[in-house]
């Protein structure tokens, strides 16, 4: 019984004090202008060098601006306002698009695939790498409103050596 009581003991100290290290090894990052809306966190810098973009989505102060649902354009203008979130992150962290390792994008219709990729591929120059990347479509992205859907949400990982 004793043993056990030990092998508990030690087993509960071990489990809280790597609750403490983890919350210690790992940073928010909240741009500025950028407020969630719903319960996550814009970043989170971990100590080991990796940076978790949440999915950003088209917003600007919280919704998408009347020139990205006109009609006109709306994925390249709902693109670049989602890499710009993405970049006020990376910047937030002291990252950049050449420290992105991967990318996971939603579209709201697969056909939009060729219209966002104008806008992504603008992110990186000649001879840089970008991130290994998944896209999907899905049925619906969540924020949307009527006459003003999201058509795109892209999260990211980027590292970074110390």
């Amino acid at each position: 019984m004793k043993k056990h009581l030990i092998a508990a003991t030690a087993a509960f100290v071990t489990l809280t004090g790597g609750m403490a290290l983890a919350d210690e090894a790992r940073t928010g990052i909240y741009p500025q202008g950028n407020v969630p809306i719903a319960p996550y966190t814009p970043g989170i810098k971990t100590a080991n060098g990796f940076l978790y973009v949440a999915g950003q989505i088209p917003y600007v102060n919280g919704a998408v601006p009347a020139h990205a649902a006109d009609g006109e354009n709306d994925m390249q203008d709902q693109a670049k306002i989602v890499m710009e979130n993405i970049k006020a992150v990376l910047d937030e962290a002291g990252y950049d698009f050449n420290d992105t390792v991967r990318a996971t994008v939603y579209l709201s219709d697969i056909s939009l695939y060729g219209a966002f990729n104008e806008v992504y591929g603008t992110y990186w120059g000649e001879g840089d790498m970008p991130p290994s990347r998944a896209a999907m479509a899905v049925k619906e992205l969540p924020g949307g409103k009527p006459g003003a859907p999201i058509l795109v949400e892209v999260s990211m990982v980027a590292y970074k050596a110390d």
